[in-house]
């Protein structure tokens, strides 16, 4: 009865398997869990116990998730993405290019072992762990073949890296580089009592010695208190309010001053300040000095993203959703409030035109057909997506068109999109698992799957050694080569929230996501 709906109703089928996968990847082992991957291995086991379902979900449904995902990945780390490439580039270049040297070695050991072109694509995108990988190695071969491949190995693409970060910890602890010995910098503010004689104005004291960038959002002056202007040179006994990182923010005191007994903020009577929400969808994709809020006399001081509160420096790209804590005097705090928006059902609430128009956009330049030696290549529905999605992430919006998603959205979206395609892929290919597993070919699936995560784990370490990061940097950098966000969650727990973990992911996903998706896709036309 149960076996008959199931095969008679796709969609039934499908949900019971992102459900049981949701439910699975929830669970925690050692502190880490499976995450949307759960919906793989839910759907590759329905299908092993009854091989009818694996013809009745459409495929279409998984292509659709795939692309949602690698789009909105695009839209959320654009701007981090390009304002990096500058400062970041020579770490960028050489994950990627590990990343592609991996390939070279998967494709000769996987010849060595005797497996075919897409087995050896299918276990480089699970030993590597990109599921859009998978995706353009399976539209390649035309088959679920890869998927067995990916299966074996994506378990290990996940605990081996893990493992690695552990040993990479400890390394640094043997063996610490500059960035281990200097602690992190979370953001903070301090009232300073100025007692030094002759300071320039405060746009020359933005920025500190050591490179951080610092936010001035009070000065009281005989009494008086406002917000100050960047043409304001401090005076002996002026009380200033300043936030960036805890360190530079302790030395620049040192530096002027004195940490005051006074607590500026504490005072409301003449400047007020309000965590106001940027719904106004005309500053998508704006710098915070593109607010104009000097118009109203106010000031941002921070900027909490998700979870995290970022310094407003002027060169801040904001997002819709974003939460900017403002100061202003209290009689003009309402006007600021009006013109950001302060909204929160606006920011739940997705441009309709800019966000199917990006998806549109993205299929299309996956069907544009890049000549390389030999053959011809397309970016299909994983790649193009998150390309187009950078670019449009950076642009934030164009004319009346909203590129940008409000964060809220943007994470349910991604992890919807990887659900469905999870889970359509593994039900698709339950029975080629089964019928793998009872054959000595998934031993050497599995071996390859080792030596390729393997490989890759250790020549990002000595990369990152070589290149003087610490071990939190070092820790984002595996986790953003190996595009997982459940390695990415161990590193954050493992380094108390250390935000250069985060920075690390963010930078190395974008690059080395498009890689191993290219990689995949010619290891498995080979």
């Amino acid at each position: 009865m149960v076996s008959r709906v199931l095969v008679e109703q796709p969609l039934i089928a499908l949900f019971l398997v992102l459900a049981a996968g949701t439910a699975l990847g929830a669970v925690r082992l050692a502190g880490v869990s499976a995450g949307p991957a759960g919906a793989l291995f839910a759907g590759l086991a329905l299908s092993a116990l009854l091989p009818e379902v694996a013809e009745v979900v459409p495929a279409l449904l998984g292509t659709l998730g795939l692309t949602l995902f690698a789009y909105t990945i695009g839209l959320a780390g654009g701007p981090s993405f390009f304002s990096g490439l500058a400062r970041h580039a020579g770490l960028m270049g050489l994950a990627t290019l590990v990343v592609l040297a991996v390939a070279v070695v998967a494709h000769l050991a996987g010849r060595a072992l005797g497996l075919d072109g897409g087995e050896i694509a299918g276990v480089y995108a699970g030993a590597m762990t990109n599921t859009p990988g998978l995706a353009a190695a399976v539209t390649e071969v035309g088959s679920s073949e890869p998927v067995v491949g990916y299966s074996l190995a994506y378990p290990y693409g996940v605990l081996g890296v893990i493992v690695t970060i552990v040993l990479a910890q400890r390394l640094a602890a043997r063996r610490p580089t500059r960035e281990d010995r200097e602690p992190p910098q979370p953001s903070a503010y301090l009232t300073i009592e100025v007692t030094r004689t002759g300071l320039p104005p405060l746009a020359e004291l933005t920025t500190t010695e050591d490179g951080a960038t610092l936010v001035f959002t009070r000065v009281r002056r005989d009494g008086h208190e406002r917000t100050p202007d960047a043409g304001l040179a401090p005076e002996p006994g002026d009380l200033l309010t300043v936030v960036g990182p805890r360190g530079p923010l302790q030395r620049f005191a040192e530096r002027v001053g004195r940490v005051a007994d006074d607590d500026l903020p504490l005072d409301r009577h003449q400047v007020d300040f309000a965590r106001v929400v940027l719904s106004n969808r005309r500053y998508a994709g704006a710098r915070v000095a593109e607010l104009g809020l000097e118009r109203f006399s106010a000031v941002a001081g921070f900027v909490r993203r998700g979870d995290v509160d970022l310094v407003a420096r002027p060169d801040l790209v904001v997002e819709l959703g974003d939460r900017i804590r403002v100061v202003a005097p209290r009689e003009r705090l309402e006007e600021v409030t009006a013109e950001l928006g302060d909204s929160e059902r606006a920011v739940v609430v997705a441009d309709p035109i800019g966000f199917t128009l990006g998806l549109l956009l993205g299929l299309a330049v996956g069907l544009v057909p890049l000549p390389l030696p030999g053959t011809t290549l397309q970016l299909g529905t994983a790649a193009a997506p998150l390309l187009v999605g950078l670019g449009l992430g950076r642009l934030g919006r164009t004319g009346p068109i909203v590129w940008q998603l409000p964060y809220a959205t943007n994470q349910s979206l991604r992890q919807l999109g990887a659900l469905l395609f999870l889970g359509t892929v593994g039900l698709g290919a339950g029975p080629d698992l089964a019928a793998a597993l009872t054959t000595t070919r998934s031993l050497r699936l599995l071996v390859l799957g080792l030596l390729v995560t393997t490989l890759a784990a250790v020549a990002l370490v000595a990369v990152g050694r070589a290149m003087g990061l610490g071990a939190a940097r070092l820790a984002g950098t595996l986790a953003g080569a190996q595009n997982q966000p459940a390695i990415l969650s161990f590193a954050v727990d493992r380094f108390d929230g250390d935000d250069r973990v985060n920075l690390a992911y963010a930078l190395l996903f974008p690059p080395t996501f498009v890689a191993k998706i290219l990689a995949a896709q010619v290891l498995a036309g080979l």
